[in-house]
Formats: C-alpha cells, sequence, structure tokens
C-alpha cells in the first residue's frame, strides 16, 4: 500500500500540485489514475471580470491617461494573483499544471490584462488538444502578436521576429531543419496577421504578401496555416516538443529510448497533448526510482502547492507577487521570449535560502523581505509601515486539510511520505530522529523545510 501511495503521489506532483492524504485515499483505490487527468474535454477558462473596453485613450487628459495606466497595472496584478488561485483550487490539475507549462514555451510579456486573459484562456482551452490548434491560437492571440512584432510585419517590410521564434523555440528548435531563407519566407507568410483594438484576431489582406514563397524546399502561395502545417509534417517538430515535455514532466535529463518513444506517439497521433500525456503517465519508466523526486519545483510550483495544501487565505493577497519576484518566477513575465530556463537556475544561492524559510515563514505568519518596492504602489521613504504590513503573512492556514495521519497509520503512509517526493537523505533522515517534536504543525513545518521539499 504504501508503495502505490508513492506512485499516486508522484503522478499528482507532476500532473498537478499536489494532493493531501484525503485526497490520496478517494483515489488510491481506482484502477485508473490517469484516464480522470488527462481526458478533459472542456477545460475551465480563466474567468475575471473586466471593465468594457476602453478605446478613446488618444482623446484623454495626461491625468486621465495615468489614471488608466494605474488601473491598467492593478487589473493585472489581480488577474496574476487570480491564476494562482486557480492553479491550487481548480478541479483539473493537468489542465492547471500544462497552462502554465505552456506559459513558459508560447512565453511573452503581457502588461495588458485584456490581452493576459485572452491568452491564458486560449492555453487553457488547448492545452491537453491538438498541438496544431493552439500553435495557431496562440500565434492570432493579442499577446503574441504585440510581443513579437507580427502587426509589424508587412508585405513591404517583413518583421522577421515571431517567423523566428517559432521555428527556434516554438516548434522545431535552434537550428533544426529551416534556413534564414526559410525564416525570411516564413515572416512573408504571416504577413496580415493583426488584430483589433479590442484584441480579437484580425487578418489584414491588404498588407498579406500573397507572392509566392519557397519554404522547407516547397514553393507556392503560402499564408501563415499553411507554414505551421509544413512544420508539423516534420517529425523533428514531435521530437523537439517532446524533448521539453520530457524535461519538465519527467526528468530534467533525457533518456534517449524514452524520448524516441514518445515522439513516435506525439508524432503518430497528430499531435495530440493528451494521448502524449496519457502515455507519459501510464508509462512504468514514469514511477521509476531515478524519476521520483528528480525535479526541482519551480518558484510557482512551490508557492501553488504549499497555497493548496493549507489552503493558504492572505489578507493582502499581494504577498504572492512579492513571492513571485523574490523567487525568480512571475506570472506574465518571463525573462525572454524563451521563457524561463528552470531546474537548477531556480536554486542560486540567495534564492535557495528564501525557499527553505518559506514554509515557517508561511504557516507561521513570517515576514517575507521585499524587492522591486517600486512595484507596490508604496513610497518606502513616507510610510515604512505600510512597507513591513504588506510583507507580512498574516491569514487563515487550514491544518485539517493535513492533520489525520495518527501512530496506526504510519506503516501505510507517513507524514515524509505525503509531504517529500523521492527519498530522504541519511542526514535529513537523522536530523528528524534526532529533534523529534511532538507539535504537529512543528513537525511539518521541520519537514517542509529540508532541500528535500524542493524536489517533485
Amino acid at each position: 500500500m504504501r508503495k502505490d501511495y508513492r506512485k499516486l503521489l508522484h503522478l499528482y506532483s507532476r500532473a498537478g500540485f499536489g494532493m493531501n492524504k484525503k485526497e490520496a485515499d478517494e483515489v488510491i483505490n481506482n484502477k485508473d489514475w490517469v484516464t480522470p487527468l488527462t481526458a478533459i474535454k472542456n477545460p475551465e477558462l480563466l474567468e475575471f471580470d473586466l471593465p468594457e473596453f476602453s478605446s478613446n485613450y488618444m482623446q484623454m487628459s495626461a491625468d486621465e491617461k495615468m489614471d488608466m495606466r494605474k488601473e491598467m497595472r492593478k487589473l493585472s496584478r489581480d488577474i496574476n494573483i487570480h491564476w494562482i488561485d486557480q492553479m491550487s483550487t481548480g478541479n483539473d490539475p493537468l489542465i492547471e499544471k500544462m497552462t502554465l507549462f505552456w506559459h513558459g514555451h508560447f512565453a511573452c510579456r503581457i502588461v495588458n490584462p485584456y490581452d493576459a486573459v485572452q491568452y491564458t484562456n486560449v492555453l487553457r482551452s488547448n492545452s491537453l488538444g491538438s498541438f496544431k490548434t493552439l500553435v495557431t491560437e496562440v500565434a492570432k492571440s493579442a499577446a503574441m502578436i504585440k510581443y513579437l512584432h507580427l502587426r509589424q510585419n508587412k508585405k513591404k517590410s517583413p518583421n522577421e521576429d515571431f517567423a523566428r521564434e517559432l521555428c527556434e523555440l516554438f516548434t522545431l528548435g535552434r537550428d533544426q531543419e529551416y534556413t534564414e531563407n526559410d525564416v525570411k519566407e516564413i515572416a512573408r507568410a504571416f504577413t496580415g496577421w493583426s488584430n483589433k483594438k479590442d484584441g480579437t484576431y484580425r487578418f489584414n489582406e491588404r498588407q498579406h504578401d500573397k507572392g509566392e514563397k519557397t519554404i522547407f524546399g516547397k514553393t507556392g502561395n503560402f499564408d501563415g496555416d499553411d507554414v505551421i502545417e509544413m512544420i508539423l509534417e516534420k517529425k523533428q517538430c514531435a521530437r523537439f516538443i517532446c524533448q521539453k515535455i520530457y524535461k519538465e514532466f519527467v526528468h530534467p535529463d533525457i533518456n534517449e529510448k524514452h524520448l524516441e518513444e514518445i515522439t513516435s506517439v506525439f508524432y503518430n497521433n497528430n499531435y495530440d497533448i493528451s494521448i502524449l500525456m496519457h502515455h507519459i503517465f501510464t508509462s512504468k519508466w514514469f514511477y521509476s526510482n531515478d524519476v521520483i523526486g528528480a525535479k526541482i519545483k519551480s518558484p510557482i510550483e512551490l508557492i501553488v502547492g504549499l497555497k493548496r495544501t493549507f489552503d493558504l487565505q492572505p489578507k493582502s493577497e499581494r504577498v504572492w507577487l512579492i513571492l513571485q519576484r523574490n523567487l525568480g518566477q512571475e506570472l506574465y513575465f518571463p525573462p525572454n521570449v524563451a521563457g524561463w530556463p528552470g531546474d537548477t537556475t531556480w536554486i542560486d544561492s540567495s534564492r535557495l535560502a528564501m525557499r527553505l524559510r518559506l514554509p515557517s515563514i508561511l504557516l507561521n505568519n513570517g515576514i517575507i523581505p521585499i524587492a522591486f518596492k517600486e512595484d507596490y504602489d508604496v513610497n518606502p521613504n513616507e510610510n515604512k509601515r505600510k512597507m513591513k504590513k504588506l510583507g507580512k503573512f498574516q491569514g487563515d492556514i487550514k491544518w485539517s486539510k493535513v492533520e489525520g495521519l495518527h501512530q496506526e497509520e504510519e506503516k501505510k503512509c507517513t507524514l515524509a511520505d505525503i509531504m517529500i517526493r523521492g527519498e530522504l537523505s541519511d542526514d535529513a533522515q537523522n536530523y528528524l530522529d534526532q529533534h523529534q517534536l511532538s507539535s504537529f504543525k512543528d513537525r511539518m513545518i521541520q519537514l517542509l523545510s529540508l532541500p528535500e521539499y524542493q524536489l517533485c
């Protein structure tokens, strides 16, 4: 039974943000753990009430423009927090995890709240669907059109930014089966792709280059949809996507045999993401000892995992923004179009110290150090008390969600089994043996402060 718990908890740490003992007990005896995760047909969207879109910006006074920019920044922060909430409470954990993954893959910085909601829901709607549809819809989103300058991509002056990243970062990989001339011709194929003022997609036929183009050795009057079809015909595209999915959901070091296996599954099933993920999560090698606990949690995984486990409800939800900045992963603000590099880059010396202290801070109503003070609409020279209050974690913690592990249950599933993926090191086990605590809360904080909790 303990072995089954280990596999189940590993699955939900990769296909979601973890699960507590009660949830594990409800699922453990099911014959099929995976299909309920991968067979979601109607994903839950990010619902966020935005004021009616205003397009009269140029007619506003300077003060009105300033007020509007402040309101837009506030809405963007609120959407960020709302997404964190949805990741921690959503009904479909794999949808939440895949949406986060695709956000890092199709990375673009978004400052407009209307664009943020549209972009997030494009990812959510297609996160387990057709990769072809996902690529196409991302390319038509206002966020991507603005970020990679598709609006500036016109027949008389093609802009290659999107064409280059489409090949290099989104589908084929750097210098894989495309040439510089292919990039130039692909840019011509995507001319005319733009958006309306309200963010919806618009094809500007007057700016589209209708001339013949030679792409991947083929010549014709190709448009953007044709290019996506041609890219997906290449098995290298399936391989590149599977490489990234393997590193994110399986192991940071790729097993070439397993990669070839899932690449064939993905390619031969018409790039169906749900079939790919189902295959991975039902493969024997996914549950091997060298895979369990081999991945470093991203900051968002760490934050959402703690929030979800203890149903954390701070009085000031802006602590989630502070933590994202401090730990190095802020939703809607990747470092560049390549996204977050991940893995060991998450744990430089200063961030690792903060990560190890985080459970104690959040579960003891501690103080979160605030960096980037200018981003929180507070003048620290005028109101230091307000800054301190902003960084103090005050809120409800539902210990009832994790309590209930009595001594007689420990034989089949211990507290460490529930909270830690992989095996505890000898040093960690010795530390726990030598510092046995009677308080459940203290035991929990002690366990979550171990380096092993940083792994999933």
